[in-house]
């Protein structure tokens, strides 16, 4: 019998800052947060001021079924553009949600320690204290995690300040893969002689992990000219992006973690480029960007 579905929204494709306004109605204002279900099963990857909308959807749902919320939600790091919109996250307020919290051990400080800080009397009036669901939080201490049939790898990356990781879903056949927040263009592109010997390394673990993805999301903040400015800032040139997608066989590829000074018509001409550009090695839709409450349907 074949696997359901698995429906990846979006609801955060923002980096750095959220930038509400006209000019970002059309692929959003909030930063990072992408949901993937399967059947019960719902994976949140991010925390941006994105899972607020996602957890007052959650709370209609709630409130027309009045089964109880799981979540799993796998941060890729802790900066605070990912994880910003954790304290209005709603159903960790609801006593019978178990909230399940997945990040990485290399933080210099247990991971509960970080999240309990952003959310002290200092910065926020409520404290984590205060939530009223089952909390689980578990620094992921080796490369796979199992929830119910659905399959999750995670891969450190170093070309970000602080790290971030990355995850591999996969179900039946499926495969998605969610990857923001680092810089392939310092390590994809041919450097110097001298060049650090550990960029191939590098650059082969990521090609085999995001290797026939059937979606990738991938970060693509800068154009070629903007990532010479912002070279070591930890994040991915568009084109680079899309360059390594495609000859990896990635099916469909999700531009993600738009940067906040481009505003829906930058954007636009930037896709549109893109598409002129791979237009003879990318099927049309296989290469878009990401945009707040889409939903598309891996499997």
């Amino acid at each position: 019998m074949k696997a359901e579905s698995m429906l990846v929204t979006f609801w955060g494709t923002r980096g750095s800052i959220s930038t509400p306004g006209p000019h970002t109605e059309k692929y959003g204002g909030n930063t990072a947060c992408v949901s993937v279900r399967q059947g019960p099963t719902i994976l949140v990857f991010d925390a941006g001021t994105g899972i607020r909308e996602l957890g007052l959807h959650l709370m209609r749902e709630y409130g027309r079924t009045g089964a109880p919320l799981e979540v799993h939600l796998l941060l890729s790091h802790t900066h605070w553009d990912h994880i910003q919109g954790l304290p209005f996250f709603s159903p960790a307020y609801l006593p019978d949600t178990k909230l399940n919290i997945y990040g990485s051990p290399k933080k210099g400080r247990f991971l509960s320690a970080v999240l309990e800080r952003q959310m002290d009397t200092q910065y926020f009036p409520v404290s984590m204290r205060e939530w009223k669901s089952h909390i689980a939080i578990r620094e992921i201490k080796n490369d796979r995690i199992d929830i119910n049939g659905i399959h999750i790898v995670s891969e450190e990356q170093h070309y970000h300040p602080g790290g971030s990781i990355r995850f591999r879903v996969t179900s039946g056949h499926a495969k998605v893969v969610y990857a923001s927040d680092v810089e392939l263009d310092a390590f994809m592109t041919s450097g110097p002689p001298d060049a650090n010997q550990a960029l191939p390394a590098h650059a082969d673990a990521y090609k085999a992990f995001i290797q026939d993805a059937d979606l990738l999301i991938g970060d693509g903040q800068y154009t070629t000219e903007e990532y010479m400015r912002y070279a070591g800032w930890g994040h991915t040139s568009a084109p680079v992006l899309a360059k390594t997608a495609l000859s990896c066989g990635v099916k469909r590829l999700a531009i993600f973690h738009h940067d906040p000074q481009h505003s829906d018509r930058y954007l636009d001409r930037m896709v549109h480029r893109l598409g002129v550009e791979y237009a003879e090695k990318a099927p049309s839709g296989s290469l878009f960007l990401a945009r707040e409450g889409m939903t598309l349907a891996i499997g």
